[in-house]
């Protein structure tokens, strides 16, 4: 038996010996404690000193662990691998039967340790060893049993293990992940002193029609807030659940494993008995992700969901827009119950289906328990209003815009398909032609959608040079623009850089699969946009169909069009962005140019902005971007300037954003700075702002609540917050004010008009021709109530656009002209 530290690491050295493995760093701390602190593998710091989590992460974990009770020289402190790892090619060199050789060391290792009980488990490597899961990022938080089989007294010994990152990733590699990961380490010391307490949950699944009946009523009746969740199989609705506290669910599924529950009637019954649940003005609806569950019900089983009162996911995004949102991250931040998730997909892999019933229970209960937690710090921390006002105010909204979709010309599109399919195809076959021609083999046949191809031909086989390795557009233009670059390897990158983007346009926005009824629909997220949270972002719908709607390229709109007798009305907010930094910098020039420019109508601040940088007189800076032989001007390098030079951008990327030679972004650079020196003082007072609080405020009171480390990477995206969300959540209001405006078209208690599409600072509505120019007065004064900044108000002015018939009378996108009221 072994009863020291110095015994552990002799008789260790010795099996270690025995297997051929080299042991670079021992183990280390306190023999006869309870608790273990159990690590990947020792970094170049480790290996040189001989002693485990010597290094700075492992100064980071044990200040975590000192500030829940257990310094470093309380603690067992080990390492599942001990030898320092090589890396090859950016992975571990590491054959899996080293690996196993470890892990059963490790557990031999610790099976000797007399008083052993917790083990905190740092990293995948520690997670699969003594859990057998895998996935840390899955499993950290959670809290977990496990066993070890002692040779000793022929018994398994029980612990239990708490799971977190390696320390190294929070302390180096991702400092986002370092509130997780303090939250995980203050869990050790509620296991050990037993006030940690498991999470359970009662499941009621497979009920008949009358106890799902009675559930339904139940949840109306009792006035509590409802949680309400579904799965889907197959493109179809497979259950829906609800629960109205923590701990008890029911899973009403549609299906068994074999057929349908229900008879045709009980299942018609059931569904007008939902609808009256969730349509219920009086029922506060919870749920995860509301979104996608509310448009799934509306288009696939027309069941309307009246309005959800409370997201967790977007509550949770409210207070903590830097932080994962999804239910496994919120259960382990705000319950104990361990990582559970991918028990949803247990059944089709062979599986008990009712696994799957009774993940759909955890998800409602769960989901009501992380409400609840989440509710009361909204309220405590002073966002509860802005939440319920503004956030949940929108979401409804963005429901209909998903469900109503956009109609597509379905011919056109069929038509683009087999044209560019057929463009896109030949321009590749040039492409690799002409590589196999410059390379003098005719068996040559790169991929140009191959990075790795792309990188052997760019960089090995033609040794051209650009800024490291990449194959992007502005790397390749670098390369072009080098002295060294031949002629016909420059046409070569050329070729490539035009079939990327004919093979993008058809892949991302023409050969995309729209939904039966020719509509193609996207699913409109308040959480896309981590750096400025406000701003929409949008993607496929969750049945595969659909596309980013917001980044259309011009020459795709032709295929958007409005149903007959119906039109589109577009307003966009006139150099949004720059008008808040000019409020919020206190710029008072800019704020002179944008209020002369709102008021007169015809005064250009882009003219206005390029006269000062260089020197020319208004009237003489041209009022395009480009002249006739496409060489950009002046005012396009004023205009970059503004929408680039505001955030801290610097003069290279200057250069790769406007295509000016470097030497002209840096003069530009320093123009622009020297005649607005307010930017750099603004800069300075948000740094100050975040250094000292680590929050910022938005206008409209949404809160950047700041958990990564500052630096100068980050500040970029900082800076930027207030403008970028402002506008953001300024243009959401704009979509929920307006369609909750008396004067909104509608035809009886349906609105006649409805808000389309989300174009970052713009919005597109459809609506019956003869209410187009209703829908756009109703818009525009929404879009031009006044932001108070600073203790000023700023007005945006919005520009309004209305579509016009083609020879067949279609309304289409492309069609938007300029239109004033």
């Amino acid at each position: 038996m072994i009863k020291s530290m110095n015994e552990m690491r002799r008789e260790f050295a010795k099996r270690a010996q025995q297997m051929r493995l080299d042991v670079d760093c021992a183990m280390d701390g306190a023999f006869m404690s309870e608790l273990a602190v159990v690590s990947e593998a020792p970094g170049a710091r480790e290996a040189e000193t001989k002693l485990p989590l010597i290094g700075f992460s492992g100064k980071f974990l044990f200040g975590a662990l000192r500030n829940a009770g257990y310094p470093r020289q309380s603690v067992y402190i080990t390492n599942v691998i001990k030898r320092q790892l090589a890396f090859q090619a950016g992975k571990v060199n590491l054959q899996r039967h080293e690996l196993d050789n470890w892990i059963g060391l490790l557990r031999w290792e610790l099976s000797r340790l007399p008083n052993l009980k917790y083990v905190l488990v740092c990293g995948n490597y520690a997670l699969q060893a003594l859990t057998g899961e895998y996935g840390i990022t899955k499993w950290r938080g959670s809290v977990l049993p496990f066993t070890i089989y002692d040779g000793d007294t022929q018994q398994y010994r029980e612990y239990t293990a708490i799971c977190t990152f390696n320390p190294i990733v929070p302390a180096e590699r991702d400092p986002k992940t370092e509130l997780p990961f303090r939250m995980d380490v203050a869990r050790v010391k509620k296991v050990i002193d037993g006030t940690y307490e498991s999470y359970d949950v009662h499941h009621r699944i497979n009920p008949s029609f009358n106890e799902a009946v009675s559930w339904i009523d139940k949840m109306q009746d009792e006035k509590e807030p409802v949680s309400f969740d579904i799965e889907t199989v197959s493109s179809q609705t497979a259950c829906i659940g609800f629960a109205n506290q923590a701990h008890e669910g029911m899973c009403i599924n549609f299906r068994d494993a074999n057929s349908n529950v229900y008879s045709p009637d009980e299942d018609k019954a059931l569904y007008v008995r939902i609808q009256k649940l969730l349509a219920d003005p009086d029922v506060r609806l919870v749920a995860q992700n509301g979104n996608f569950d509310s448009y799934w019900l509306w288009y696939k089983d027309r069941i309307r969901v009246r309005r959800v009162w409370f997201d967790t996911l977007l509550g949770h995004h409210t207070l903590y827009p830097q932080l994962p949102h999804n239910l496994g991250f919120l259960t382990s931040q705000y319950t104990t119950h361990p990582f559970y998730k991918d028990d949803k997909d247990e059944f089709r892999e062979g599986g008990d289906i009712d696994s799957f019933w009774r993940y759909n229970v955890k998800d409602c209960a769960i989901t009501w328990e992380v409400h609840r937690r989440i509710h009361n710090e909204l309220v405590n921390q002073g966002l509860d209003k802005f939440f319920f006002s503004h956030v949940m105010r929108i979401q409804p909204h963005l429901v209909q815009m998903t469900v109503g979709g956009i109609k597509i010309d379905g011919a056109l599109k069929e038509t683009l398909t087999e044209e560019l399919g057929a463009d896109v195809a030949k321009l590749r076959t040039e492409f690799e032609d002409f590589a196999s021609q410059l390379m003098h083999d005719s068996e040559y046949r790169p991929n140009p959608n191959s990075t790795p191809q792309m990188k052997d031909l760019f960089f090995n086989k033609l040794k051209l040079v650009g800024r490291g390795f990449q194959v992007d557009k502005a790397n390749k233009e670098r390369m072009i623009a080098h002295p060294r670059t031949g002629p016909q390897p420059k046409e070569l990158l050329r070729m490539h850089t035009n079939y990327k983007g004919e093979q993008k346009f058809f892949s991302t926005y023409v050969d995309v699969d729209i939904d039966p009824d020719d509509y193609m629909r996207c699913e409109w997220k308040q959480y896309g946009v981590q750096n400025a949270p406000g701003r929409l972002s949008s993607s496929q719908v969750l049945w595969g169909s659909g596309t980013n709607l917001q980044n259309q390229p011009v020459r795709a709109y032709e295929m958007f069009v409005a149903e007959l007798g119906y039109g589109f009305g577009y307003f966009d907010l006139s150099q949004a962005e720059a008008r808040v930094v000019a409020w919020e910098a206190n710029i008072p020039t800019w704020k002179e140019q944008f209020e002369r420019a709102r008021i007169t109508g015809g005064y250009d601040c882009h003219r206005a902005l390029a006269s000062e940088m260089f020197g020319v007189p208004y009237d003489e800076v041209p009022i395009n971007d480009r002249d006739a032989d496409g060489s950009i001007t002046i005012r396009f390098t004023a205009k970059r300037c503004r929408h680039g030079l505001n955030y801290r951008m610097n003069y290279p990327r200057l250069a790769e954003t406007t295509g000016l030679p470097i030497g002209e972004a840096q003069h530009a650079y320093n123009t622009y700075h020297r005649i607005t020196p307010e930017l750099r003082v603004w800069w300075a007072t948000v740094e100050r702002e975040v250094r000292k609080t680590k929050a910022l405020f938005n206008c409209y009171g949404r809160r950047l609540q700041i958990i990564e480390r500052i630096s100068d990477d980050s500040l970029e995206s900082i800076v930027a917050f207030k403008p970028q969300s402002a506008i953001g959540d300024h243009v959401c209001q704009v979509i929920y004010r307006s369609q909750e405006d008396d004067r909104w078209p509608m035809q009886g208690k349906v609105m006649a008009a409805r808000v389309a599409l989300n174009i970052h600072d713009a919005l597109i509505a459809i609506a019956p021709l003869s209410k187009i120019k209703t829908c756009l007065a109703v818009m525009r004064e929404h879009a031009e109530r006044p932001l108070m900044i600073q203790g000023e108000q700023l007005i945006i002015p919005a520009d309004l656009k209305q579509s016009q018939p083609d020879e067949r009378g279609i309304h289409r996108w492309s069609s938007l002209e300029t239109m004033y009221l």
